[in-house]
């Protein structure tokens, strides 16, 4: 509901929309009582008429597009050179080794191993990390290998690495942490 200056007024009801809920999902029971009530009605013809005027002459935004451009979020994504943000393929060494299939496929295995559950807390799925227990830029020839791998929670992930850091991580440090 508006008031005098044409302002929306917390809390108060406007046909189905509350001012108070924008960004809140409603509940199922409300969810069903607005279905009930919309069951059956349908725009007069004056306001048919209205809207078919208005959009007139209006171009559609997906006329034309084929392939792999696709509409996400409100954005139309080309991949790779036709892509608006490309600068020329600048992305590290490491950022094309984590998208990698390789990479892929070594996450997805060591999560099969461990039984999809955190070896720190034992908390079975959830959001998962695939951890390198020999570190990823020291050891190379280790970066795939399934044995080099270890499944932590993000939380217990974080943690680790707040405690040891980032770099010239070991077996002896992973031992430690999921000791204590």
């Amino acid at each position: 509901m508006r008031n005098k200056k044409g302002q929306f007024v917390k809390g108060e009801k406007r046909g189905f929309y509350v001012a108070g809920m924008k960004g809140k999902k409603h509940s199922e029971i409300t969810k069903e009582k607005m279905r009930i009530k919309a069951t059956g009605k349908k725009h007069n013809i004056e306001t048919i008429q209205k809207l078919k005027e208005k959009l007139k002459g209006r171009k559609v935004w997906n006329k034309g597009l084929k392939g792999k451009q696709k509409k996400k979020g409100g954005y139309i994504f080309s991949f790779g050179e036709k892509n608006p943000n490309w600068k020329g393929g600048i992305s590290s060494e490491r950022e094309k080794m984590r998208g990698s299939i390789e990479f892929r496929l070594w996450r997805k295995s060591v999560f099969e191993r461990d039984n999809f559950t955190c070896q720190k807390y034992n908390i079975k799925g959830g959001n998962l990390c695939a951890h390198h227990i020999n570190n990823f830029a020291d050891f190379p020839e280790l970066r795939f290998a399934i044995d080099n791998g270890i499944t932590l929670s993000e939380k217990a992930h974080k943690e680790f690495h707040k405690k040891y850091g980032k770099k010239n991580n070991t077996k002896e440090q992973l031992l430690e942490f999921l000791q204590l």
